[in-house]
């Protein structure tokens, strides 16, 4: 795998080469957008994996949310997000108790000058999938969503259209998850990751490279066509046409 410090998209022809595409991730090939990049944010990963330890021993059932239907893929709340209030602005989350046995990722949120809307830690366990999806969180959008690898085995992958994102624990990034979006972890050692969601203020525009959020138009164009693609992929299958 290409060294992401340098080479932040991790070789999309490569990896188109590799396999072969879905069609909504093929709508990406030759668009020359930017789908994901590493951010200026960035912290030591030995302290949040030694706190992630103490949380994961620490909150029982009742503290997580089970994102898959075995029950392996988990969210823990640390930041809660707030009811929606007509015609306004998201609000600030609410801090829920989990969040006091991570101090490192609360110096995190408090540090800059950001609307934190929520933050989870997320985990997906060994040879674990979290299927096609796509969510409304670019920087192009209203809110987007920052992952700092918590513990990032080497083969765990996020596929953003026609590319794969991979960025070594300690290390923020984002992309842009208005395209549908797989992630994929192919290893024998579970993946875990803090997820901040925050309004793209220019406190968090200032964290990432513009060209994520360049040719606004075309990435919903593109994504709307994507997300189409993805879900008649979907009525097929549920009618059992593999087609």
């Amino acid at each position: 795998m290409p060294d992401i410090e340098t080479d932040p998209t991790i070789s999309s022809e490569a990896f188109a080469a590799s396999r072969a595409l879905r069609p909504w991730q093929a709508v990406t090939v030759g668009s020359g957008l930017v789908l994901h990049a590493a951010s200026t944010l960035r912290t030591e990963p030995a302290p949040l994996q030694a706190e992630f330890a103490v949380l994961d021993a620490s909150v029982g059932p009742d503290g997580r949310n089970f994102l898959a239907s075995d029950g392996s893929w988990c969210a823990i709340a640390l930041v809660e997000r707030s009811r929606p209030t007509s015609g306004t602005l998201p609000l600030p989350g609410a801090a829920t108790p989990a969040l006091a046995y991570m101090p490192t990722v609360g110096a995190l949120l408090s540090r800059a000058a950001w609307t934190v809307l929520s933050c989870y830690v997320l985990r997906q366990p060994p040879h674990g999938t979290l299927v096609w999806h796509y969510d409304p969180q670019a920087l192009h959008l209203q809110e987007c969503r920052l992952l700092v690898p918590i513990q990032a085995p080497d083969a765990a992958v996020t596929l953003i259209g026609h590319e794969a994102a991979a960025y070594p624990a300690g290390t923020g990034w984002t992309g842009d998850f208005s395209f549908p979006h797989q992630v994929e972890n192919a290893t024998d050692a579970q993946r875990v990751v803090l997820a901040i969601d925050v309004l793209c203020e220019p406190e968090v525009r200032r964290l990432l490279p513009p060209a994520l959020a360049d040719a606004a138009s075309l990435r919903r164009e593109l994504a709307r066509e994507a997300c189409r693609c993805l879900l008649q992929w979907r009525a097929r299958e549920h009618l059992g046409d593999p087609g």
